[in-house]
């Protein structure tokens, strides 16, 4: 699989970061929770996924003469993806986050206080467990919040990343 590839298209890891929040989720969950990305071109980006192993058929069932599948990431593809090329990944999410910081930064009216601009690190020591629930807790918050009304706020991207920590000797 080419991981690069699989996120270097800002829709499809607009999938993934849904999916890495729901766990499971239909073609249809995943399109009214992204509105912004066509039906046609959510379906292709879904089907390119498929083929390149990031995504996996959990089960599929048959509802109003339909074949619908629900769909979850192939963390074991990812897994082996990433213990070879791990920092290629991380290079493409942190760039597909800084054309982002780049397009607000060219902005006339940007005002990075006033739009709640943020940056922040936390080291925490967790056993694997205890990470576990913390990405549990975090899907719930997040669930919470994105079950509001569109037009009660402004939208805002927030990106998480998790990676080990070695502190500097």
């Amino acid at each position: 699989m080419n991981l690069i590839k699989v996120l270097s298209n800002p829709a499809r890891m607009q999938i993934m970061q849904y999916l890495q929040i729901h766990g499971e989720a239909t073609t249809k969950q995943i399109s009214e929770a992204l509105p912004d990305v066509a039906a046609p071109t959510l379906y292709r980006h879904i089907n390119i996924m498929l083929e390149e192993g990031a995504l996996s058929i959990k089960e599929e069932r048959k509802v109003r003469g339909s074949l619908e599948r629900l769909l979850v990431i192939n963390r074991e593809k990812f897994a082996e993806a990433e213990n070879g090329n791990v920092a290629d990944a991380a290079y493409q999410f942190l760039m597909e986050i800084f054309s982002r910081f780049q397009k607000y930064s060219l902005q006339p009216d940007a005002a990075p206080l006033k739009d709640k601009l943020s940056m922040r690190t936390h080291i925490l020591s967790l056993t694997d467990e205890e990470m576990d629930s913390f990405f549990q807790e975090l899907a719930a918050l997040i669930d919470r919040y994105d079950e509001k009304s569109a037009d009660e706020g402004k939208k805002r991207s927030i990106s998480i990343i998790s990676a080990p920590f070695e502190e500097e000797k």
